[in-house]
């Protein structure tokens, strides 16, 4: 019997027309047990690193900051670039992507409103879903997983639902209740076919220091929610019309092979939870923090001054292009007194490691910190100039480059041994 029976795609006895009864679970009970281990003796000699259990807690501390390079890198062309070619499909704004395991990429145009799928080389294969509310389209693809060598699932926030497709094919769709599609978004899956979600909205004004976010785990066959831990997601946020910093702080949930992982952009630490919300491993480290200048605020401007048209096309005449740059840039004031973030999203590769990104004002990360399952520091990995990283699996990256003209293109690099 195939289970959890979202997972599993329709059998072709079915009287209401299903197809193949093939279980999707097995890659994913796989990757969901093996993030659940982790060794808990020494550091392997990792300068500055010490390991303490707390009550059954792994923390995982360092002195510093790691700037060492890691054992793997980019290799120095990309596998292929898809995109920028005179016959490539046009991509507008590519929002998300994953690899499968089959070497096939996917990715999300959120600009087209379409799911576009790559052969292993590089090579157009299909416009998977497009715009709609038909059972094979999509509305908005918020978060896209994964599971096996060709079977892909997609959070579609637009629709309610989540879609599986097998082979290329519409397998199965299943509705998200208007409750949690609406408060969460999906990180990650557990062993039991649970998706594990956290809080994706919020509303300004609110009184704490901190508005608090959830982590829950949602069963797509019963739809029962079950909320299994709290974190800090915004910090205080004023109500409209008061001006902002423009490089805000933020409670970052990612999935990690079958896990929660946490972090605050203004603390150096990461948590480390399991599906049932208890806590397994704790990293902290010692940054060096980075306060804004006015370097940082004239990049900030000047992507407004850059991006202004496109909040309100009716402004043609450059006094009305002027006016509304001006009154954007008034809804911010910088404090110089608070650091930059210390990190981008984190992502979770198929090895269980922790890709940590670089926060760089308005631009991609150029380098990740790597972590291992375990919480062991693994070193920075620098990324090629203009790459906009979105997956990490089978020992390739997938990531998104644009060129001077403002072309997406879809770019996937070998991961090599770096010495």
């Amino acid at each position: 019997m195939c289970s959890p029976a979202f997972l599993c795609p329709p059998r072709a006895d079915d009287r209401e027309g299903r197809n193949t009864a093939r279980s999707l679970m097995t890659p994913v009970l796989a990757l969901a047990l093996t993030a659940c281990g982790g060794d808990t003796g020494d550091d392997g000699g990792a300068g500055g690193m010490v390991v303490e259990d707390s009550a059954g807690v792994r923390v995982v501390e360092y002195a510093g900051t790691s700037t060492d390079d890691a054992s793997i890198a980019f290799a120095p062309e990309p596998v292929y670039r898809y995109g920028a070619g005179p016959n490539d499909h046009f991509f507008s704004t590519i929002l998300n992507g994953v690899l499968l395991g089959d070497g096939s990429a996917a990715v999300f145009d959120s600009g087209n409103n379409e799911v576009v799928l790559l052969g292993p080389g590089g090579s157009f294969q299909s416009v998977l879903a497009s715009r709609g509310e038909g059972p094979g389209d999509v509305g908005f693809v918020s978060s896209m997983f994964a599971l096996g060598g060709d079977s892909l699932l997609l959070e579609d926030y637009a629709n309610s639902r989540f879609t599986l497709f097998v082979d290329g094919s519409l397998a199965r769709t299943t509705r998200i209740p208007g409750a949690v599609n609406s408060a969460f978004g999906a990180d990650g899956i557990d062993a039991d076919g649970r998706f594990l979600m956290s809080s994706s909205g919020y509303t300004r004004g609110f009184p704490d220091e901190w508005l608090p976010g959830y982590m829950v785990r949602f069963d797509p066959e019963t739809e029962a929610v079950d909320t299994v831990a709290t974190y800090d997601r915004v910090p205080f946020r004023q109500p409209d019309g008061v001006p902002e910093h423009p490089f805000p702080h933020w409670g970052l949930v990612a999935g990690a092979r079958g896990e929660f992982l946490y972090g605050r952009t203004d603390i150096a630490q990461l948590t480390w939870r399991r599906p049932d919300g208890s806590v397994r491993q704790i990293v902290r480290w010692e940054p060096e923090w980075v306060y804004p200048t006015d370097h940082h605020w004239e990049l900030f401007a000047n992507d407004i001054r850059e991006t202004a048209h496109t909040y309100n096309p009716h402004a043609q005449s450059d006094e009305a292009r002027a006016e509304l740059v001006e009154s954007m840039l008034g809804r911010y004031e910088m404090k110089r007194d608070q650091a930059l973030p210390l990190f981008e999203s984190p992502i979770g590769d198929d090895e269980g490691r922790i890709w940590l990104g670089e926060y760089i004002v308005m631009s991609h990360s150029p380098s990740y910190t790597l972590f291992s399952s375990d919480g062991v520091s693994l070193g920075r990995v620098p990324v090629p100039e203009g790459v906009r990283v979105i997956d990490v699996a089978g020992g390739r990256a997938l990531g998104v480059a644009t060129d001077e003209m403002g072309v997406e293109s879809v770019v996937v690099y070998e991961l090599v041994d770096s010495g």
